[in-house]
C-alpha cells in the first residue's frame, strides 16, 4: 500500500471541508496535484519535478537560483545531517550526504530532483502562489495570530462532526491573515505528510531494538486509517478520519512552514539578482512525468500512392524528425536509392540521444572544487558512453572540454549553448538491436519506408517476398531518441528535444532543415493539474510550430478502459499529451483498409480535451499497420502511434508540392482539417475525418 493513500490526497486537494462538501480545486496552488500523488508513494525518495519560471524571469536564473539554495540548504541548513533535529521527522529517511542538486534548465523550463523536504522549505517559498498567499508572515514571532488563523481554519475545515467549532464561527482576519486562509486546503495537505512522518518517527522509536515498526511499518500504519483505501474511499470514511486527526493535521503543518529558513532564500536570490519580488520566482512545480509509447496497404487509404502518381511529387529535399525511442538506421527501408539502385547509405541524417541532457545542462557543474568537476564530468561521460550506438573516436576528449564550457557559461547564467551540447548526444551509427523497442523504428518506416526488391539482389524469400512502402518513401529523417532503454523516460528529454530542432531550424537562413517533427509518445494529462493543452510538454509544442515546423502528435491509445464497470467501457476525454496541445495535428486511428466500416479504432483516444476543444484533429490509419522493425524484418503494430506518421507524410507531401507552405505549418493544419474525409461518426471521435491526401493537394 502506497504510504498515504492516493484517496486522502485527493480528498485535500479537492478542498472537502466534511461529508457532502465539496470545494472544488482549480489549479491555483504552486504545486500541481501530480507532485503531491508522487510524494505519496513513498516519502523517503527523491522526486523529478519541472519548474516553469515567472513571467519575465529567464529559465536560467530561475536555475542558477534554485540551485545555490538548494546547495546552501543541504551545506548549511538543516538539510545537512550534522545540522538535523533529532524531531525533524521529515528528514529520518533522507539520505545524509545529498551532493549533486541536478538543476538543469531548458529555454522556458528547470528540471531539478528534490526530496519532500526540499520541495516544502525550498521550492514552494520561491513560488509566486506562496508569495500571493502571504505565508512568509507564518515565519517569526511576527506571524503568531496567522498561524493561530490558519490552526483554527484547518482544524475548523477538517474537524465538521461536532469536535471542532465551525469555520463560519472563527473570528474574521484582516486581509493579509485572510490571504494566508485561502492556502488552507494545500497547508493542510502538507500536514498530513508531516504528521504522517512524525508517526513514522514514533513507531521508530518505540519499535526500536524490538524489529518492530521501524522496519516493516509505513506511515499510512501508524498514522492513516486501514478504513482508508488507496484506489479510493467513501466521503464518510475520510471524513471521520480527518476530524479525529484534525488537530493533529494542523499542528504539523504549522510547526513545518514557521521554520527558520526564508532568509537564506531571500541571501541566494538576492545574490542571482531576480528582481524586486524574490519570492515570485516560481511559477508552477510539475512532475517531470514519464512518456509512453501510444502503442503499406494504408497508404491506399489515405490516397497518398494516387496523389504521388497524379503529381509526381518528391519529398527528397525536406526532412522530418521522429521524437521516439530511436531508429533502426541501417535497416534497408530507410536506405538511399541512386541510379543505380538501393545504396548502402541511409535516409537518416543524424542521431541524436537527449535521455541524459539532463546531466549535460547540470548546474553541479558550476562547482568550485575541481576535484568535484573532473569527478562529474567523468560520470557524465561514462553515462552517455552507455547510450545505445557509437560514439567518434576523440568523444571523450570533446565531451570533457565541452562541459567545461558548458559549465563556464551556467556560472555567468547563459544558457548552455547547443553547439556545445550536439558532440555529446550525437550517434555516429546504430544498428537498433540496443534499442527500447521496435517502436520508432516501425513508426518511421509508416512515413518513410522504402524496402523494395532490387534487380540484381540476393534472390531470397525474404527478399521477393517483402515489399513495404511509406507515404514519402525518399524522405529524410532526423532520428531525436528520448526514451532509454532502462532510465525512466522523462517528459524534460521530449521538451529538449523540441527545442533542439528550434536550434537546428534557426540556423537556416532558408528553408528550414527539420520541415516537421512526429510525436507518437503519450503522457496522460490529470485533470487536476494545469491546464489542459498548457502543461509544459504542450507549452513546448506549441512554440515548435509558431517558429516555423510541423508537428503530428498521437491522439493516445485511451479510449478504451478494461477495468471500467467489470468489463471495460469507453472513455470520454481521454486525449493525452502532447495531443491536447492547440497548434499540434492530433491524430485519432481507424481501419487500415474500411474505414468507413468500421469507423474510430475502439483503442483510439477521443475528445473533447479537458477544456472542450475539438480533438483529435484527424484520423488515419492505424490497425495492423505493417512496418519495418529491428533485425532487417517487419511486422504488423497498432495504436495512435502507427496513425499519426500517415498525417505526418500528408503534411510533407503538402510543402513538397507547395513549396510555399513551408514554415506555415497552421495553414497546412487546415488545409489537412478541411480536406478530410467524413465518416459520419461523432466529431470528437474522428476529428475532422480522415486525413485524404489527394484531396489536401487538390484544394490547393
Amino acid at each position: 500500500m502506497a504510504a498515504i493513500p492516493r484517496s486522502l490526497i485527493a480528498y485535500f486537494l479537492m478542498g472537502r471541508a466534511g461529508p457532502g462538501e465539496l470545494q472544488r480545486f482549480t489549479q491555483d496552488a504552486g504545486i500541481v496535484a501530480d507532485v503531491w500523488l508522487k510524494f505519496a508513494e513513498d516519502l523517503s525518495k527523491p522526486t523529478r519535478i519541472l519548474l516553469a519560471p515567472v513571467d519575465g524571469i529567464p529559465a536560467i536564473k530561475t536555475a542558477a537560483s534554485i540551485h545555490e539554495a538548494l546547495r546552501r540548504y543541504r551545506a548549511d541548513g538543516p538539510g545537512l545531517a550534522s545540522n538535523r533535529s533529532p524531531d525533524d521527522a521529515l528528514l529520518m529517511d533522507i539520505p545524509e550526504s545529498r551532493d549533486w542538486t541536478t538543476v538543469a534548465p531548458l529555454e522556458s523550463f528547470v528540471a531539478v530532483t528534490v526530496y519532500f523536504d526540499e520541495l516544502v522549505r525550498v521550492i514552494l517559498p520561491l513560488t509566486k502562489w506562496w508569495h500571493d498567499k502571504k505565508l512568509e508572515t507564518l515565519r517569526g514571532s511576527g506571524g503568531r495570530e496567522a498561524r493561530s488563523d490558519l490552526e483554527n481554519a484547518i482544524s475548523a475545515r477538517l474537524g465538521r462532526n461536532g469536535t471542532e467549532e465551525p469555520a463560519a464561527l472563527l473570528p474574521k482576519p484582516d486581509r493579509t491573515r485572510s490571504r494566508v486562509l485561502e492556502a488552507t486546503s494545500i497547508i493542510a495537505l502538507i500536514g498530513v505528510f508531516v504528521a504522517a512522518a512524525q508517526a513514522r518517527a514514533r513507531g521508530r522509536e518505540e519499535g526500536e531494538g524490538a524489529g518492530g515498526p521501524d522496519e516493516n511499518s509505513t506511515p499510512s500504519d501508524l498514522f492513516i486509517s486501514k478504513e482508508i483505501r488507496p484506489d479510493g474511499a467513501a466521503d464518510t470514511a475520510l471524513a471521520k478520519w480527518t476530524a479525529a486527526k484534525a488537530r493533529e493535521i494542523a499542528r504539523a503543518a504549522i510547526s513545518e512552514l514557521q521554520r527558520p529558513i526564508q532568509g537564506a532564500l531571500e541571501e541566494t536570490l538576492a545574490e542571482y539578482g531576480v528582481g524586486e519580488q524574490p519570492r515570485g520566482l516560481i511559477q508552477r512545480v510539475f512532475l517531470d512525468r514519464q512518456s509512453q509509447l501510444a502503442d503499406v496497404e494504408a497508404v491506399c487509404t489515405v490516397k497518398a500512392d494516387a496523389a504521388e502518381r497524379l503529381f509526381n511529387i518528391s519529398c527528397s529535399s525536406l526532412t522530418w524528425a521522429i521524437i521516439d525511442c530511436g531508429i533502426a538506421a541501417s535497416h534497408p527501408a530507410f536506405a538511399q536509392f541512386g541510379p543505380n539502385g538501393r545504396t548502402d547509405n541511409s535516409r537518416i541524417r543524424a542521431t541524436y540521444d537527449l535521455t541524459m541532457i539532463d546531466l549535460i545542462r547540470n548546474f553541479d557543474l558550476t562547482t568550485d572544487n575541481e576535484i568535484q568537476l573532473e569527478t562529474l564530468i567523468q560520470l557524465i561521460i561514462i553515462e552517455l558512453r552507455k547510450l545505445p550506438g557509437t560514439r567518434a573516436a576523440d568523444f571523450d576528449e570533446v565531451a570533457d572540454k565541452n562541459l567545461r564550457l558548458i559549465a563556464t557559461q551556467l556560472r555567468d547564467c547563459l544558457l548552455p549553448d547547443w553547439g556545445l551540447i550536439e558532440p555529446l548526444i550525437k550517434l555516429d551509427g546504430d544498428d537498433g538491436d540496443s534499442l527500447r523497442s521496435d517502436h520508432g523504428t516501425h513508426v518511421a518506416g509508416i512515413l518513410a519506408g522504402n524496402w523494395c526488391d532490387m534487380p540484381g539482389e540476393e534472390d531470397s524469400v525474404r527478399a521477393r517476398q517483402v515489399t513495404l512502402q511509406g507515404v514519402c518513401p525518399d524522405i529524410w529523417l532526423y532520428d531525436l531518441r528520448v526514451l532509454h532503454p532502462k532510465l525512466k523516460n522523462t517528459e524534460f528529454a521530449v521538451i529538449a528535444a523540441l527545442e533542439f530542432v528550434r536550434h537546428i531550424n534557426s540556423r537556416a537562413a532558408g528553408p528550414p532543415v527539420i520541415h516537421g517533427v512526429n510525436i507518437s509518445l503519450s503522457i496522460p494529462h490529470e485533470v487536476r493539474n494545469y491546464g489542459c493543452g498548457v502543461t509544459p510538454i504542450c507549452i513546448a509544442c506549441d512554440d515548435l510550430v509558431q517558429s516555423g515546423a510541423v508537428v503530428v502528435a498521437a491522439a493516445g491509445n485511451r479510449g478504451w478502459d478494461e477495468r471500467e464497470l467489470g468489463f471495460g467501457n469507453f472513455v470520454f476525454c481521454s486525449i493525452t499529451d502532447p495531443g491536447n496541445a492547440q497548434q499540434v495535428i492530433t491524430v485519432g486511428a481507424t481501419h487500415k483498409l474500411k474505414p468507413h466500416s468500421y469507423g474510430v479504432s475502439y483503442f483510439s483516444s477521443r475528445g473533447p480535451t479537458g477544456d472542450g476543444r475539438v480533438k483529435p484533429d484527424l484520423v488515419a490509419p492505424g490497425e495492423k499497420i505493417r512496418g519495418p522493425i529491428r533485425g532487417d524484418t517487419d511486422d504488423e503494430l497498432d495504436g495512435t502511434s502507427m496513425a499519426a506518421p500517415f498525417v505526418s507524410g500528408a503534411a510533407a507531401m503538402l510543402m513538397a508540392r507547395n513549396r510555399e507552405l513551408m514554415r506555415n505549418p497552421q495553414r497546412i493544419k487546415k488545409i489537412l482539417c478541411e480536406s478530410a474525409t467524413d465518416l459520419g461518426r461523432e466529431r470528437y471521435f474522428q476529428g475532422h475525418g480522415l486525413v485524404d491526401v489527394l484531396r489536401a493537394l487538390q484544394s490547393i
